[in-house]
């Protein structure tokens, strides 16, 4: 027996492609909930949430609450009477009234094997901490963040040279896979929701401004993982000629100057710039100059006044 109606909360295109698959698979929702549209860019134009774009392609309604726990939210919902309601990267607390209103209540889809990186930035913190796997969860949601009971994990390799981007992308394909196996566990009664172990919970928080910043003083693969864990956006950040420089790819390299971090040891033709770690050189080999588009790092010494002896 199909787990109908469905309705489905998310919001960034990481949840795109589980709406797309619920979609194809018989489990259409009855609607679309999603953040309002937002100012983006320069011009700060009204932009609407990518999941929003989805939906109205799929001829799904969509609801834009500013506040999605507000009474009249909850009681359309409860006319709908969904069995199920399906949640990937909302970005706003769901309370009591709306969790426990579905049969199977809300099960969320998160890009971590829980509870391990609880929180906004799982992706970015198994890169940055040089992880070679990760995965996803799909959980039922409860109070606390994140800590509901799991009904299906799946546990997915990182590739040596993927960056964030890469895998946040690779993550959202396969996690609608696992939305739907979830899915089909549950019409077959045998799933088993397992209760996480408070004692090995980690947390990703949002990330700010300090946190994509560079620290030349750090050792090499501990710079490389932040560069990958930000790739291609928002972008690590150094500072070259007082202007903001965006750090995109860069890869490990046996070599050690022993000059100061930060010092560039090398203009390497065609490959990049060479740039002095506590540890070993890291060769720059994309980096995005500020209000520009990415390009290789040769290509930036080509057009700006970068030599070897300067200093990010």
């Amino acid at each position: 027996m199909k787990l109908l109606p469905i309705v489905f909360i998310g919001t960034p295109e990481f949840g795109v492609p589980t709406l797309k698959k619920l979609a194809e698979h018989n489990y259409k929702p009855e609607v679309c909930i999603t953040q309002p549209d937002k100012p983006q860019g320069r011009r700060q134009r009204l932009t609407p949430p990518a999941v929003k774009i989805a939906a109205k392609n799929l001829d799904i309604p969509v609801w834009q609450p500013e506040n999605v726990n507000d009474a009249s939210i909850v009681q359309k919902l409860r006319e709908i009477n969904p069995k199920v309601i399906i949640v990937v990267a909302y970005g706003a607390f769901l309370k009591k009234s709306i969790r426990e209103l579905p049969d199977y209540g809300c099960l969320n889809l998160h890009p971590s094997l829980l509870p391990k990186y609880r929180g906004a930035a799982p992706i970015n913190y198994a890169l940055f901490n040089g992880d070679n796997y990760t995965g996803n969860t799909v959980f039922r949601l409860t109070a606390k963040m994140d800590a509901g009971p799991i009904l299906y994990q799946n546990r997915e390799p990182i590739h040596e040279s993927e960056n964030y981007t890469q895998l946040y992308e690779r993550l959202s394909l396969v996690g609608a896979e696992d939305v739907l196996k979830t899915l089909s566990l549950l019409e077959t009664d045998d799933v088993v929701y397992r209760k996480q172990n408070e004692s090995e919970a980690t947390y990703s928080n949002k990330l700010n401004k300090k946190d994509m910043i560079i620290a030349w003083d750090n050792d090499a693969h501990t710079i490389n993982n932040k560069v990958r864990g930000l790739a291609t956006k928002p972008g690590a950040i150094t500072y070259f000629d007082n202007k903001i420089l965006k750090i995109i790819q860069t890869e490990l390299s046996e070599n050690k100057s022993k000059k100061e971090p930060g010092t560039v040891v090398e203009i390497r033709k065609n490959a990049g710039i060479v740039v002095a770690t506590e540890t070993n050189d890291l060769l720059l080999t994309e980096v995005q100059p500020q209000g520009k588009k990415i390009m290789s790092a040769y290509a930036f010494t080509l057009g700006s006044d970068i030599k070897v002896g300067d200093s990010f």
